[in-house]
């Protein structure tokens, strides 16, 4: 490959990487246009660099172009907070019931192993936990739906779990999380795995999804369905984690938005 190309995929990669980060991490927020002279400047990179990264970001939904304005980085709605979630849930559960009856204990002890991971010195020198804290819970979710044996449950989680990053970085900047919470929840469903007990499992994972909802729409939500997270309001309640996986309403329809969940003092990222 010539030189000029690898050059330019550097740069774009650099681009994308650094302009998605400050996105996730709130340094740009919710409803801004992205000014290219600024991004340009901010991040050393060049005009090229800086629209091929915008256009990945476009297909990754963490970015919208509105004609004669440039790239605005779109407010999360209720609805889309909701139906992340609802999917998540229904995966989760079925996930977390296939791995208690088919991970080996080899694929359980890997968990274990995941589950009390700690930031590397380097990641809290850079005060970087943030980014350990979501790429640990990520990689302990994808491991554990792998050990479910089903190729498509495990697909259909990593394009959920990609599409709420974003939202796990709004949770650990609405909360006061820290790694070791995500290592006692981690923890708990471990337990449960080395059990064999499906239901431990499904309850253990649906609980903290669940309680991360509620984080993220305390966060800020209105009464408006479409209304963003930043817009202050009143809080709806979502459904409780054993409601919204297992059961169904009387008349046959979905299961009612009401939490009779308890919440625990301290809360784990999903």
């Amino acid at each position: 490959m010539p030189k000029n190309t690898t050059d330019k995929l550097t740069q774009t990669e650099r681009a994308y990487a650094a302009i998605k980060k400050a996105i996730l991490q709130g340094d740009i927020q919710e409803g801004a246009f992205l000014s290219e002279a600024d991004v340009m400047a901010k991040f050393r990179i060049g005009r090229t660099p800086f629209r091929e990264a915008c256009n990945r970001l476009l297909h990754e939904n963490l970015l919208q172009a509105v004609p004669r304005r440039g790239y605005l980085v779109p407010e999360i709605s209720f609805q889309s907070v909701r139906d992340l979630f609802e999917v998540r849930l229904i995966l989760e559960a079925a996930i977390g019931e296939f791995a208690a009856l088919r991970a080996t204990d080899q694929e359980i002890h890997d968990l274990r192993r995941l589950a009390e991971e700690a930031p590397t010195k380097s990641a809290r020198e850079k005060n970087d936990i943030s980014h350990f804290i979501v790429d640990a819970n990520i990689r302990f979710h994808l491991q554990l739906a792998k050990g479910a044996r089903n190729r498509n449950l495990l697909e259909l989680l990593t394009r959920n779990l990609e599409a709420a990053e974003r939202l796990m970085y709004i949770e650990l900047r609405s909360s006061r999380f820290r790694d070791p919470e995500l290592q006692a929840a981690h923890g708990r469903i471990v337990d449960a795995l080395e059990r064999r007990d499906p239901r431990a499992v499904r309850d253990a994972l649906l609980e903290d999804i669940v309680e991360a909802q509620q984080v993220i729409l305390a966060f800020g939500t209105s009464a408006r369905q479409n209304a963003p997270l930043h817009q202050a309001g009143v809080i709806t309640p979502v459904a409780s984690a054993r409601d919204s996986a297992t059961t169904r309403t009387s008349s046959g329809g979905n299961p009612p938005l009401a939490s009779s969940h308890p919440r625990r003092k301290s809360r784990a990222l999903a």
